[in-house]
């Protein structure tokens, strides 16, 4: 006895259901092109498409025997064939770039034999020829985060004694070459991140420490992206309370923040900005 269904291969996971041929499957789905940045009329550069498909399969109970009836599948950038090198149904085909492509921003679009096609719009930029992507130099390492940045330091603390009035002796608290204790630093605030920015690109930003001691705040902070990569992960040190960095981030289109954190929990977080493929 002979039973159709589906295998959900781009996973590497065989999911089972019961329904027919390829008209009754979901199209592919392209997740990755790599690299997404090249020069225009590169010769024989490859270009590694990764997707998810489902494929129909043949259950034979009786034999105990799984047909995965998976094929091939063919490769365009806009509307010039890309010759395909390899082809793994499991969701990996490399190619090599057509040739005649102009600069800018090019769809890639996958379809496979059983006709079901997916395509990723954008996913490729060639840039014009002698204009290289260069990283923008990082910011000074600001050391390793470590307990003086903005946390308790054990012992007994004496931020000295004013007496100028004559009267009682009163403390007159931590001085801004004191070590930070747990509390001086209660949180960080971000400049306002405006407008769109663009993935791969450096643009900079301000993270303000908050709290009692903002202002003898010299330590160094921590970066993480909601989504994607920051460079860099840390900035410091900070100069009274105030750190300026030039980041760069890289992440798929789409919205996207920052978060702040120091050595002992303070954290902050960024308005919601837009970030958009490099062009």
């Amino acid at each position: 006895m002979m039973r159709a269904g589906l295998g959900v291969v781009g996973m590497a996971v065989l999911a089972w259901a019961c329904t027919g041929g390829p008209e009754s499957l979901p199209p592919p789905t392209i997740v990755d092109v790599d690299p997404a940045t090249l020069p225009v009329n590169a010769k024989d550069e490859d270009l590694t498409v990764r997707f998810d498909a489902r494929y129909s399969m043949a259950v034979d109970y009786s034999a105990e025997k799984v047909d995965a009836r998976m094929g091939s599948g063919r490769v365009w950038v806009d509307e010039k064939e890309a010759a395909v090198t390899r082809f793994d149904p499991a969701g990996v085909a490399i190619v090599t770039v057509p040739r005649g492509l102009g600069a800018g921003a090019h769809a890639v679009r996958l379809r496979l034999d059983d006709g079901r096609e997916a395509v990723a719009e954008g996913a490729l930029t060639l840039r014009p020829s002698g204009q290289e992507v260069v990283d923008p130099p990082l910011p000074e390492d600001g050391g390793v985060l470590i307990l003086t940045d903005a946390g308790p330091i054990y012992g007994d603390f004496d931020g000295g004694v004013d007496t100028t009035d004559g009267g009682e002796a009163v403390d007159a608290g931590p001085g801004p070459d004191d070590p930070m204790r747990e509390g001086d630093i209660t949180g960080f605030a971000f400049d306002a991140i405006e407008g769109t920015r663009m993935s791969r690109t450096s643009f900079d930003i301000t993270v303000r420490a908050q709290g009692p001691r903002a202002g003898h705040f010299k330590g160094s902070v921590e970066l993480i992206a909601s989504r994607g990569t920051v460079t860099p992960t840390k900035i410091g040190p900070c100069d009274n309370g105030v750190c300026n960095a030039t980041i760069v981030m890289e992440a798929p289109a789409g919205n996207v923040h920052l978060n702040a954190l120091d050595s002992f929990g303070a954290t902050g977080e960024s308005n919601t900005f837009r970030l958009e493929p490099y062009k």
